[in-house]
């Protein structure tokens, strides 16, 4: 039987007959039909379905994180941030998705070449119970934009949770078969991950069934995206703000009772401060309210298995044992449920549990390091490799010693979390591949290239652009560019460079290349609409947009306004936000009336 326990009083909720193997193999099926149609939906009918499920879940919130707190423990208020976070990503996606999977036209010898990205099929999604809400539309927003669809294998321990992801998705209009949950025992696993109608696997858990997960898929040569287990270092070098670094490192210890793979774990502090610094972090840790996880003044709640707490109650004892300093905590909590004291150990050295392995709950680990070079060596004397902190006011050492320190991210004076602009993934034992930002929505699509011939020959490229030859694009509506710079030809279109002016109260409609700009205001004054953030720029001012950022630009002046524009590449093409469609960049299609200048 599948068993959902709440975790702050040991009782049990509800239970599930596993799946018989017949209605596995019917959600395979119908998975496979509904995602050979979806990948044909155009992608703005895609995105619009994450907008959807966005506030579905919004509307659902209290519900699904009153659910979450009782199947797992964490505390109500981060439950709430749980399925908030799940709707800013959805959102996230339905704006950008069209800008990540546009394709992206390469200069080569062909007549025309071009890079596209086309959806792998039916991914499985074995997820953990950490974050029942959040690990999966993480993984799943950008999935079903990219035209996949999804078998969900959730945790044992979160069937409810499971369940609820189902009714939002069915609610939110998700098409019938494209996003499946399987309530299956573990070993049932290997069976998906083999199952040729299965494309490709991602998995978030522990580096132990990490391993098991790559060998199985790797066995089916199938795509795989592991994030596993993580002992995150948070560096405090002695010229950082402490009581800052403090109050942000209590946080990043015991957010979600100290259960994620990208909780910060090891604080590796100069012993110049360690005192002052150790004293600022107990001090904030005595604040923190052990209670019902469903009390709004809770921020320590229980683990989320009685197995959980053993295990992390025994890297205590075999620490303290070792020769490490007990500071707070360090027993069970006198109460009903798995709760765990919050723990501080000092003189933590390498060699002793809470060193050498991840400490999955509320279990801080005080290393002391004579300098900042041994600070770095200690960080990264560790088989992880997911996320890093390092708190310093020296912008000098900040860049160098990011640079140094082995993680699929470093977080400069904050916390380490996961952004849905920004990918996020580990190396070493941590796992490989990203989720989030471009990167994570590329992950389970084929890069395709696409060369079409005949092939041309090296005297039909231009580079420069003869003056007396500049054409003029007249966008309509007010808004003029000149090139400047550029292949230009009637089979390649690489303009590089040029100006756009507006005439007073003009501006073009929002849409995003596929390589990078810089922007810098020749004349005039301009706002300009970059991935949301509004920026008021004036003469002499630039901006720089990444690659499928979504952006414009308002003449915000009396008088005409000229930009000066620059790509970070040839074979450029914009992406129109509001319809999808994709062209050259200062092609026929620009005579429209459209701009495509930024």
């Amino acid at each position: 039987m599948i068993r959902s326990v709440n975790p702050a009083t040991g009782q049990q909720l509800a239970e599930f007959e596993p799946e018989s193997d017949q209605s596995v193999d019917e959600r395979l099926t119908a998975a496979v039909a509904a995602q050979a149609a979806w990948r044909r939906t155009p992608i703005g009918e895609r995105t619009e379905l994450l907008r959807r499920i966005a506030t579905t879940l919004r509307d659902k919130s209290a519900d699904l994180a009153l659910l979450i707190s009782q199947e797992m423990g964490k505390p109500l208020t981060e439950a709430r941030a749980e399925i908030e976070k799940c709707a800013i990503t959805c959102e996230y996606y339905a704006t950008n998705a069209i800008g990540f999977v546009a394709d992206q036209p390469v200069r080569s010898n062909a007549s025309q070449s071009r890079i596209v990205h086309d959806p792998l099929g039916v991914v499985l999604a074995v997820m953990p119970w950490n974050y029942p809400f959040w690990q999966f539309f993480r993984f799943a927003a950008p999935a079903l934009a990219a035209g996949n669809g999804i078998v969900l294998k959730h945790a044992n321990s979160v069937p409810q949770c499971a369940l609820a992801i189902a009714a939002v998705l069915y609610a939110a209009g998700t098409p019938e078969g494209l996003a499946q949950v399987v309530l299956v025992e573990t070993k049932k696993v290997a069976e998906l991950i083999a199952d040729e109608r299965i494309a490709a696997v991602t998995f978030t858990g522990s580096t132990e069934v990490g391993t098991i997960i790559a060998a199985q898929a790797g066995a089916a040569l199938k795509k795989q995206v592991l994030e596993l287990g993580g002992s995150d270092p948070f560096v405090v070098l002695a010229d950082a703000d402490l009581q800052a670094a403090a109050e942000t490192a209590v946080r990043a210890r015991f957010i979600n009772v100290g259960q994620s793979c990208v909780n910060a774990k090891r604080f590796i502090i100069e012993e110049s401060v360690a005192d002052e610094f150790v004293d600022a972090f107990c001090a904030a840790t005595d604040r923190l309210v052990i209670g019902d996880p469903l009390a709004d003044e809770t921020t320590i709640g229980p683990l989320a298995r009685a197995d959980l707490r053993d295990t992390l109650h025994d890297q205590a004892r075999r620490s303290v044992e070792a020769g490490a300093k007990l500071l707070r905590g360090g027993e069970n909590v006198d109460r009903e449920g798995y709760f765990y004291q919050p723990t501080v150990l000092d003189h933590v050295v390498p060699g002793m549990a809470a060193f050498d392995e991840e400490t999955f709950g509320p279990l801080a680990a005080i290393v002391r390091a004579t300098d900042a070079d041994e600070a770095i060596r200690l960080a990264n004397q560790t088989e992880f490799g997911l996320g890093a902190a390092l708190w310093t006011t020296d912008a000098a050492k900040a860049e160098e010693y990011s640079r140094k320190l082995e993680a699929g991210a470093v977080f400069v004076n904050g916390m380490v979390a996961s952004d849905p602009r920004l990918p996020f993934g580990g190396i070493k034992r941590s796992g490989y591949g990203r989720e989030l930002g471009p990167h994570g929505m590329r992950e389970f699509m084929n890069t395709k290239t696409v060369w079409v011939g005949p092939a041309t020959t090296p005297e039909s490229e231009c580079l420069v652009i003869d003056p007396d030859e500049v054409e003029v694009f007249d966008r309509g509506n007010g808004v003029v560019t000149t090139p400047y710079v550029g292949s230009w030809n009637s089979t390649h279109n690489g303009v590089t460079t040029g100006t756009t002016t507006f005439q007073v109260g003009t501006q073009i409609p929002l849409h995003s290349h596929n390589v990078e700009e810089s922007v810098l205001i020749l004349r005039g004054r301009a706002v300009a609409v970059i991935g949301g953030e509004r920026v008021e720029l004036k003469a002499g001012d630039a901006t720089w947009v990444p690659a499928g950022v979504p952006h414009h630009f308002v003449n915000a002046g009396d008088d005409e306004m000229t930009i000066y524009w620059v790509y970070g590449g040839r074979a450029v093409t914009r992406t129109l936000t509001e319809t999808g469609v994709t062209v050259a960049h200062l092609s026929d299609g620009d005579r429209t009336g459209h701009s495509s200048r930024s």
